[in-house]
């Protein structure tokens, strides 16, 4: 079995990021009550993930869309997370996946 490569690692990411576009839009009441914000904002979240994940998929190198992927994470967590330990254990769980990515490369 071979090591995970940076790109292995960003496809993993650009699946996380695909279905939290499928439940944004797909399920926008509920992820908003989840995450104790407008369905606007799900929304908002949602077009921003969706660019996420094609600036991951189609980037020759990696990295730079998956530092920000890690910094869009962390900040939802801070933002979304306080008093919901569903979505800040969901928000630190990608962080760590976009992290793992950037620091066992190649």
């Amino acid at each position: 079995m071979g090591r995970i490569t940076q790109r292995t690692w960003a496809r993993l990411v650009v699946g996380g990021c695909v279905a939290w576009v499928a439940l944004a839009f797909g399920r926008t009441g509920r992820m908003a009550e989840l995450c104790g914000t407008t369905p606007s904002e799900i929304r908002a979240l949602g077009i921003r993930d969706a660019a996420s994940a094609i600036a991951l998929a189609t980037a020759s190198d990696p990295r730079l869309p998956l530092a920000t992927r890690v910094a869009f994470d962390l900040s939802d967590a801070a933002r979304y997370g306080r008093g919901r330990p569903k979505v800040l254990a969901m928000t630190l769980g990608f962080a760590a996946v976009g992290a793992a990515g950037l620091f066992l490369r190649r």
